[in-house]
């Protein structure tokens, strides 16, 4: 098993004519048979292991001036996560990856690169200054043998997603779905601003003692 923390990169994806088959598709990565046996081979190097899932995939652009705000594709379920992007076209760009605990990392993007991380860490990118509409297909897997965390009775940064009601937080919401959906946009916000604002913390079922990772 890999570092949770660790980033992998790879040159030369096979994506040059996987845009136009498959830009009208939800999860397109499922309909380009070699660029997902490609992506998956990827996944499974990168996480040591074969007990690999597609979750979702999608594409996306940018346009000059836009950027890629901070965010993290946190799933609600206790396996652990991961995602990654494969450049199709555009201009270079930097993308920023902040893993839990460590300070940020750059990385250069460029056509046919693909970069793999955790599932919950923080990335984002400059503002975009190329002509050329810059597009890419971004993913997530599950590693469906591998924890996010080795929390048993207690919750950390790792897990509180998929153990967040037992913290007594109340958030209104219309459906579980919507719930989900907020939790997963505003984590990192509502932890910072709460538990753990001095870092992670690993708590017990009982949020009153807690102790610092």
């Amino acid at each position: 098993m890999s570092g949770i923390n660790h980033i992998s990169i790879f040159e030369s994806a096979p994506i040059e004519t996987v845009y136009d088959l498959t830009c009208t598709k939800r999860n397109p990565l499922l309909y380009h048979e070699t660029l997902y046996q490609y992506i998956s081979a990827l996944v499974r190097s990168h996480s040591g292991s074969n007990r690999i899932q597609h979750l979702h995939s999608w594409w996306s652009s940018m346009n000059s001036k836009d950027k890629l705000p901070k965010h993290t594709h946190t799933h609600s379920r206790p396996e652990r996560t991961v995602s990654g992007v494969v450049y199709e076209q555009g201009d270079k760009l930097n993308l920023y990856i902040e893993n839990i605990g460590q300070k940020e990392k750059k990385f250069e993007t460029a056509f046919a690169r693909t970069i793999i991380f955790s599932g919950n860490s923080e990335h984002w990118t400059d503002t975009y200054e190329g002509k050329k509409v810059r597009r890419c297909l971004a993913f997530d897997y599950a590693i469906l043998d591998q924890k996010s965390c080795k929390c048993k009775n207690q919750i950390c940064i790792r897990c509180v997603h998929y153990k967040f009601d037992r913290l007594g937080i109340q958030m209104l919401a219309s459906s579980p779905a919507e719930k989900e959906i907020y939790i997963k946009q505003n984590l990192n916000e509502i932890l910072k601003e709460g538990l753990f604002k001095e870092g992670p913390v690993a708590l017990s079922i009982d949020k009153n003692k807690y102790r610092r990772l």
